[in-house]
């Protein structure tokens, strides 16, 4: 409802009641910290590891998700927009620069992610949807994405529960967007400041303390805050609020670009040093433990007279009703293919899944690798794309190794005869063994990049630029 001159007239009751104002700031005040800090340390979480988030984007974009398959190219540029663009926000909402674009654009990423954790928690495994291939109408079994990538690695949550942790974020949205909008909050004086930065800080280093074991996240808020009241303190023109914004967009740039160049800081994959990779490939059983229960709901249905009942196939091997001649009288059709799976009991699951090691011959050299003593790999999850950077280092290093005592090999998903051309090319002294290529991307997210193991648990890996030149340099390392 608008009054004189064009004002909304919820703004007006607002403005002219000091004590409603009061109470939606001081609310609005606590909210801005939450989904504050909380959008930072998401984004660094994204930062860290911007190749991994690249790669759940691509699973978006494939035609059994989005279908979005012309955006894959981009896939990286547009996780590290959204990333940087998370911390760029967090910030802003703290320090209360540009109340109104802050809000708004905070509103509508948090629509789209509330939009895709819905989509993500409701894909159905087994059905199926229509794209167009060639001009051609074409029907594809779904692929559901079974992670958001909210938190990367590090806290990895269910569809479900991604979904409900942003519907709570667009909740706490809403009175910062009713002060932002009817003019409760704008640049913080120093006085608000001293207590939101300090009440962010703690939340942040409680968070990272208690669920990602990793303290740098505090740093990184202190970092952003400090660039941003820096550059409030000193400049002098117009455009405060933008110079902001770019000071804090230098520390996040900053921190992408290294981890880009480099690896992880914080790996939170099954192949992290200190990681027994024979632990993480074992299974329940063998670790003594509960593997998940899961059942199936299984449709049971008669052709002709068109009746059908659902049964859970653990009540249906219970009850033993393939004997039951009135229950297959009246159903005798099943239709297993289609049945929907589903968890009964958590339980647990092991960390990796397809690592191998194969030779030219097929046989599996995995066991020999992981085995007592040091094993030297050199990974590249593309051959052909790793454009042989640093081969000249390696080649000294592993066969420096290998001099040692050392194992030396090469895991890439290439062919044989691939990898047997690229060694005559460049004249690597080790043997290469084919691995599947997903798995290569998680083990190091350089490509190339070097894994030193000892009696099969991961002691260091570098990026290609960081190889080091000498054995010295790697055998002290671990």
């Amino acid at each position: 409802m608008r009054g004189r001159g064009g004002f909304d007239m919820a703004e007006i009751a607002v403005r002219n009641s000091p004590p409603m104002r009061n109470i939606l700031l001081s609310v609005a005040n606590v909210c801005r910290v939450l989904v504050g800090a909380l959008f930072v340390v998401s984004g660094l979480i994204k930062i860290n590891d911007a190749l991994g988030f690249m790669y759940k984007l691509e699973e978006y974009f494939e035609p059994g998700a989005l279908n979005l398959e012309a955006w894959t190219p981009v896939a990286l540029e547009l996780g590290m927009l959204a990333s940087i663009g998370e911390v760029l926000l967090g910030v802003a909402l703290l320090v209360g620069a540009l109340p109104r674009l802050t809000t708004a654009l905070t509103l509508v990423l948090m629509l789209f992610f509330t939009w895709l954790t819905w989509y993500t928690d409701h894909c159905d495994p087994f059905g199926s949807k229509v794209v167009v291939e060639n001009g051609i109408e074409v029907e594809i079994p779904n692929q559901c994405v079974l992670s958001c990538g909210c938190f990367g690695n590090a806290i990895p949550l269910t569809p479900h529960e991604s979904f409900l942790k942003d519907v709570v974020l667009l909740i706490l949205l809403l009175p910062i967007l009713l002060s932002a909008w009817t003019g409760g909050y704008e640049l913080n004086d120093r006085r608000r400041s001293i207590w939101m930065y300090t009440l962010a800080l703690l939340i942040t280093w409680m968070f990272g303390e208690k669920m990602l074991e990793w303290g740098f996240p505090t740093l990184f808020l202190a970092l952003g805050l400090a660039a941003a009241e820096g550059v409030r303190k000193r400049w002098k023109w117009n455009g405060r609020e933008w110079a902001m914004a770019a000071g804090v967009l230098l520390v996040a740039v900053g921190f992408q670009a290294y981890t880009l160049r480099h690896l992880p800081v914080k790996d939170y994959r099954p192949y992290a040093a200190g990681e027994d990779i024979k632990r993480n490939m074992a299974s329940a059983d063998e670790l003594g433990l509960d593997p998940p229960v899961y059942d199936k709901e299984v449709r049971f249905f008669h052709p002709e007279t068109g009746a059908d009942t659902v049964v859970l196939q653990s009540a249906y091997m219970a009850g033993k009703l393939w004997q039951d001649e009135a229950f297959k009288a009246r159903f005798p059709e099943a239709d297993w293919d289609g049945a929907l799976e589903f968890k009964v009991s958590e339980g647990y699951e092991p960390l990796i899944f397809d690592l191998d090691a194969t030779d030219a011959d097929g046989q599996s050299q995995l066991e020999t690798l992981l085995g007592e003593g040091y094993t030297l790999l050199h990974v590249s999850k593309d051959l052909e794309a790793s454009g042989a950077r640093a081969q000249e280092t390696m080649n000294a290093l592993f066969a420096e190794a290998k001099a040692n005592g050392w194992r030396t090999a090469a895991l890439t998903p290439a062919t044989a005869e691939d990898a047997e051309r690229f060694r005559e090319e460049h004249g690597v002294p080790y043997a290469f063994y084919s691995t599947d290529p997903t798995e290569l991307k998680i083990i190091v997210r350089s490509n190339p990049g070097v894994v030193l193991l000892k009696d099969g648990i991961v002691q260091q890996k570098w990026a290609w630029r960081d190889v080091p030149s000498a054995f010295s340099a790697l055998s002290s390392a671990h």
